[in-house]
């Protein structure tokens, strides 16, 4: 990946506009070889891209630690995400009127939290393993029916947490097509491919609000009418301190669970994939010692950070890696950056599935660490176990193409040849 030309005269890095803007990643990835500078020369960095509003970005494995450990000081609300000024997302109705856990502080942040916490507990999923697995089998199994060709991020990447996620969340299987679309729209929304169309982009976001509650508010009631033992029923029965949660908290609940749930796993194993077809002597090791899954899936994490950034804003004055913050300043967490911090990573730019001591920031840090990232990784695990006992040989049939996104980022096309054990 080749940066583009810093903006400005020579002494400044970037204005920001690199690193935030959704056309970047499409046609360049993460910008890793600006994010290098900014560690090493500016690493809580005041940038101003046209169009958008000020905002430093963080780009240490240390700070961004820092600032996840402080919830009282560096706030998630009123949002996680950056916006273009004149893209501002209504907080009063639609999709933007849902309250999700990742978006609250404490300490009502902590008292959501709790509602499914026990239910992503490692010993809790062990229910779940049986649809881990059956999802990975069955994907493999259809590779092998294949000419041995396929597109691994649309066929195989997308299907597999888009399986797991239905089943526990109760969607009927026919409506997996529909939601993946969904999906799709919402984090991929300036992609021309997979984002929203139309020319008002407002009303087709409250259409996809709209949309969304009518597929999940049948599964709501009859959840609370008919109690199960499965996610669907912990969140539609969820009560915070004593009471049911209220509609819009329970289907953000739901909302956030399915599609940050999918999306980032979903780019974890089509980046992780394009990560072993780059270094196929990585995936040999994996074929020749399966125990090393565990610590590849750590890897893939690290290595495709699919959450690349979150929003924070400061509730007071603070200092950050020695840096003056005024209160109300926006802060962007680049975890894409975090997890190529040299000073924390051996060979940072390699990718090593035997990587050990693996201190990456891929699931965040601190009190919004990923609720999900058991399942997450026990859903790679499986990909990848199933994969590496299965294909024999493998390697990249054509350009990978990634999604016109900067927050969830990762590749919406990435064409494999494979031959099967």
């Amino acid at each position: 990946m080749t940066a583009s030309a810093p903006k400005g005269s020579d002494d400044i890095i970037t204005d920001g506009s690199e690193l935030i803007e959704p056309s970047y990643y499409r046609d360049h990835g993460p910008p890793h070889e600006i994010w290098s500078r900014l560690r090493a020369e500016s690493p809580v960095h005041r940038c101003q891209p046209p169009g958008y509003g000020p905002f430093w970005a963080i780009t240490k494995h240390a700070d961004i630690c820092r600032v996840g450990k402080d919830p009282d000081t560096f706030l998630n609300h009123p949002g996680i995400t950056i916006q273009p000024q004149n893209q501002q997302i209504d907080r009063e109705s639609g999709i933007g009127a849902m309250r999700t856990i990742i978006e609250m502080d404490p300490p009502r942040h902590r008292d959501f939290r709790k509602v499914a916490s026990p239910y992503f507990t490692p010993r809790a999923l062990r229910p779940v393993e049986s649809i881990v697995a059956q999802s990975a089998r069955e994907l493999v199994d259809e590779l092998a029916r294949r000419d041995g060709e396929c597109d691994f991020a649309m066929d195989v990447a997308v299907a597999h947490p888009l399986r797991v996620l239905s089943t526990i969340l109760g969607l009927p299987r026919e409506q997996e097509p529909r939601v993946l679309e969904l999906t799709n729209q919402l984090f991929a929304i300036d992609d021309a491919e997979l984002g929203l169309k139309g020319e008002d982009r407002d009303a087709a976001i409250q259409k996809l609000g709209l949309e969304l509650f009518q597929m999940f508010q049948p599964i709501i009631e009859d959840r609370r009418a008919n109690p199960r033992d499965d996610l669907a029923s912990v969140l539609a029965n969820g009560r915070v301190n004593g009471e049911l949660m209220g509609p819009m908290e329970t289907l953000g609940y739901y909302l956030i669970t399915f599609t940050a749930g999918h999306d980032t796993t979903k780019n974890a194993l089509a980046g992780g994939m394009h990560a072993l077809l780059q270094n196929p002597g990585e995936f040999a090791k994996l074929r020749a010692n399966p125990g090393l899954v565990k610590s590849a899936v750590e890897e893939v994490v690290r290595w495709t950070s699919p959450v690349n950034y979150m929003k924070r804003t400061a509730a007071k004055a603070a200092v950050v890696g020695g840096q003056a913050i005024s209160e109300g300043d926006e802060l962007i967490l680049f975890y894409g950056s975090g997890n190529r911090d040299e000073e924390v990573f051996d060979d940072p730019f390699s990718f090593r599935v035997d990587r050990e001591g693996n201190r990456h920031i891929g699931f965040g840090h601190g009190e919004h660490f990923c609720l999900g990232s058991h399942l997450a990784r026990r859903s790679q695990a499986a990909l990848l176990s199933e994969l590496a006992r299965r294909v024999e040989f493998v390697e990249q049939a054509g350009p990978e193409q990634w999604i016109e996104a900067s927050f969830v980022i990762g590749l919406k096309h990435l064409p494999m040849r494979y031959r099967m054990v």
